[in-house]
């Protein structure tokens, strides 16, 4: 943890920052999964990388209605994104791990802001995210300050 003399309403405010990332993490979610979903070797990952799809496009739409209304100026949707090296279920798994980690680092970073409701958001998608990382086999890490995970 970073030690300032700053009161906390003499820092700025990460939440505009973080929120951009979140929703250029959601982009980078969407695509992966619409991959995943045409990669994927059997029915159950397909349905599975669908339903992902589906939860990280809602989560994208809702931040992007966020950054708007907080005069945030929304990042748009690269291209493409990088994709899985491999085609098998274990590159499939992993990288639909990474996905998901990479939105819970974004949405760590946006519980830091100064607004209640991007804090919520963050705290609640970071807990989605974790649970879907855990279902494509992911494993918990430890916390910051923790040397191993419980």
């Amino acid at each position: 943890m970073r030690e300032s003399s700053a009161s906390p309403e003499q820092d700025p405010d990460v939440g505009p920052e973080a929120l951009a990332e979140a929703l250029r993490a959601e982009h980078a979610a969407v695509y992966g999964y619409e991959y995943v979903g045409g990669a994927a070797e059997d029915e159950d990952r397909r349905e599975r990388a669908k339903d992902n799809a589906y939860q990280h496009k809602a989560l994208r739409d809702a931040l992007h209605a966020a950054a708007v209304e907080r005069g945030v100026d929304p990042p748009i949707a690269l291209a493409s994104y990088p994709l899985s090296q491999g085609h098998g279920d274990e590159a499939v798994d992993s990288y639909a791990v990474n996905l998901e980690e990479t939105t819970v680092r974004a949405y760590m970073w946006l519980t830091a802001s100064r607004d209640t409701d991007l804090r919520v958001t963050g705290a609640r998608a970071m807990q989605e995210a974790t649970v879907r990382a855990l279902e494509w086999g992911g494993t918990l890490d430890a916390l910051p300050g923790f040397d191993e995970a419980g």
